[in-house]
Parts: structure tokens; C-alpha cells; sequence
């Protein structure tokens, strides 16, 4: 596995103050070939996102190139909230996804829940490298600092059916619905322990 160190982007934004466009070009060596959005998201969205406070964006770096004052991407991860519409959500399925001790459950309309809005490691790595399970992990650090301040129990994310089986599965993640939205995604959500 590589050593990595995990920066939020407020950080490293602090670093390259006057130099937006030498942080973009390192963001443009983030490969995905797979999920162009991911791409897209950190060149034309992150710096945006960050500074309008919609989202917080955290850079896993490669360690060893960081002290050769090179930024190297392997992951990164945004987090946000989100608001969950539960209005049309059985009894039963409003149990498993909010629990049964919250005040009032069955007229809720919504919940709110932490969002992993962006999540994905640089084709340049392997899974050897740096694992899934490993930045979610990393993920997983941030909203509990987040927790400790505002509580919340519920992490939710969207993803591709294939994903969904191929990782998220496994990762304990459950659907909200078995709906899919216009661009093929579902949602997810996760209970925090």
C-alpha cells in the first residue's frame, strides 16, 4: 500500500493562494477513466464547491511525492448533506433506513443525512495501492468530526447498480429504493454506529 496523508482542499488552497491554476493542473492529472464526472468534478466544481461552502473536499496525496513538493492524487472524497424525501417510504422501510427511537418518525417527510457526494481513486492506482475500503474509511474520519459537533446517524451516497454489488455491498451500504434516478443511479445509505 502507498503512504498517503489526507489534506482537505481548504487546506491545500491556503497553500496555493495565488495560484488557483497551478493547483487546477495538478486536479487535471486525476485520471477516471471510468467515471469522466470524477474528473470533471475536481478540474470545474471542487475550488467552486469549497468556497461557496456546498461541500468539503479531502485529497489523499502521495506522501513520498509530497515532500518532493509535488501534489499526486490518488483519491479524494467530497462530503456534504443531503436531504432525504421518506414521504412515500413504507413504516417498515422508514424503521431500517432512520431507526424506531426517532421522535415522530412516521410523520417525517424527510431526513437529513451525510452525503458522499464524490468519491474515486486516480487510475494511476491500483486497489494493491490504495484500497476502497480505505478511503471510505478516510471518508468515515471526517463526518465523524462532523458528528461530534452536529450529530447524525445516516451516510448516503449514489452510485451505479454495478458499484452498488461490486463494492458497496460489501461496505455494509443498503438501498433506500430499489428505483434507479434518470441518469442510472441509486441511492444508498449507511447508519452510523
Amino acid at each position: 500500500m502507498v503512504k498517503y496523508k489526507v489534506f482537505s482542499l481548504a487546506e491545500i488552497l491556503d497553500l496555493f493562494k495565488e495560484q488557483e491554476e497551478k493547483l487546477n493542473d495538478y486536479f487535471k492529472e486525476f485520471s477516471c477513466p471510468k467515471e469522466k464526472e470524477l474528473e470533471d468534478f475536481l478540474v470545474n466544481s471542487a475550488i467552486h464547491y469549497e468556497k461557496i461552502e456546498y461541500g468539503k473536499t479531502f485529497l489523499i496525496l502521495n506522501a513520498q511525492k509530497i515532500q518532493n513538493g509535488v501534489i499526486d492524487i490518488i483519491a479524494f472524497f467530497t462530503i456534504g448533506q443531503k436531504s432525504i424525501d421518506i414521504s412515500k417510504m413504507s413504516q417498515k422501510k422508514k424503521r431500517k433506513v432512520i431507526g424506531s427511537s426517532i421522535p415522530g418518525r412516521d410523520r417525517l417527510k424527510s431526513i437529513s443525512g451525510f452525503l458522499i457526494g464524490e468519491l474515486g481513486r486516480n487510475s494511476n492506482y491500483t486497489h494493491d495501492d490504495l484500497p476502497g475500503s480505505i478511503i471510505l474509511q478516510e471518508c468515515y474520519k471526517q463526518i465523524e468530526k462532523a458528528r461530534m459537533i452536529i450529530g447524525g446517524n445516516l451516510i448516503v451516497l449514489e452510485c451505479r447498480r454495478k458499484m452498488f454489488k461490486k463494492f458497496y455491498e460489501e461496505q455494509s451500504f443498503h438501498r433506500i429504493s430499489e428505483d434507479a434516478s434518470d441518469d442510472g443511479l441509486i441511492m444508498l445509505y449507511r447508519k452510523v454506529s
